[in-house]
């Protein structure tokens, strides 16, 4: 069982690294999408049409990829941060950690999760 400051330390720790990966991702998927609007007017005055498409294509699938795998990691981590029930493994995500947060249990298998 975990006592309310551990408790809460470790909500705020999730916060933290869910606030720390979902920063990464906009600025990756922002950053390099505006890069690939810029790269796509350069490319209709400078390339040749076919040329053009098939390089914007290539990048857009890397970016996508890029994106992909940042998304992954995120839930990954979020995961590995995330509080789970002692007594059962169950994760406790979003509801499930305010009800134990409230009522000291969890709400899969109703086992005390805080210290009285």
């Amino acid at each position: 069982m975990l006592t309310r400051a551990e408790f809460d330390r470790r909500r705020v720790a999730l916060k933290r690294v869910a606030r720390r990966e979902g920063r990464v991702l906009t600025i990756f998927s922002v950053g390099l999408g505006l890069a690939q609007l810029l790269f796509l007017r350069w490319a209709e005055r400078e390339m040749v049409r076919e040329a053009a498409v098939a390089m914007a294509g290539s990048l857009f699938l890397a970016y996508i990829m890029g994106v992909g795998a940042l998304l992954w990691r995120m839930q990954r981590r979020i995961r590995g941060a995330r509080l789970t029930c002692p007594h059962c493994r169950a994760p406790l995500s979003d509801l499930s950690e305010r009800m134990a947060s409230a009522t000291g249990r969890c709400d899969a298998c109703g086992g005390a999760i805080l210290e009285p």
